[in-house]
């Protein structure tokens, strides 16, 4: 391969900060994270990798999200709720620069599980567009539909 695609990655600890270096075509870009101790290298979740830019994709899933559920009525209820806590989790990611403090913040788990549940709820989204529970039903339900246990149900025929 080119040297010109070569990247030297070097590392430098400082103190509490870890400055990261990189060389490339004779200039040098740092970048820096306030970090808590080491690079995060596992979840601890068999199966689950840790994600390489979760600030990205939870703002794409996001975004994808609320695009899906803008789609439904402003009255369906699914859009209200979820259109709420998409956006709240949104503005925290948007506004919180270390995964840490979104996990801390969201408190539903690592930045990887809240990647996994947008993308669960991106594909309930779309999959409520295609069922509209908002309209109403096509056939009157009947009139037993929510009565337990099944044996009175019977019993009432």
């Amino acid at each position: 391969m080119s040297t010109v695609f070569n990247i030297i990655f070097k590392c430098h600890s400082f103190s509490e900060r870890t400055i990261f270096t990189w060389h490339r075509f004779n200039r040098t870009e740092i970048w820096r994270e306030a970090m808590s101790g080491a690079i995060k290298k596992a979840t601890g979740l068999t199966g689950l990798n840790v994600a390489k830019n979760p600030h990205h994709t939870l703002t794409a899933l996001y975004n994808k999200i609320l695009r899906a559920v803008a789609k439904m009525p402003q009255d369906a209820a699914y859009r209200r709720y979820t259109e709420q806590i998409v956006s709240e989790r949104a503005k925290i990611v948007a506004s919180t620069p270390t995964v840490r403090e979104v996990e801390d913040k969201i408190n539903c788990g690592q930045v990887e599980e809240l990647i996994i549940q947008a993308e669960n709820e991106l594909t309930l989204a779309r999959k409520m567009l295609g069922w509209k529970p908002w309209e109403p039903l096509v056939k009157q339900a009947p009139a037993t539909q929510w009565s337990w246990p099944p044996a009175k149900i019977h019993e009432l025929k």
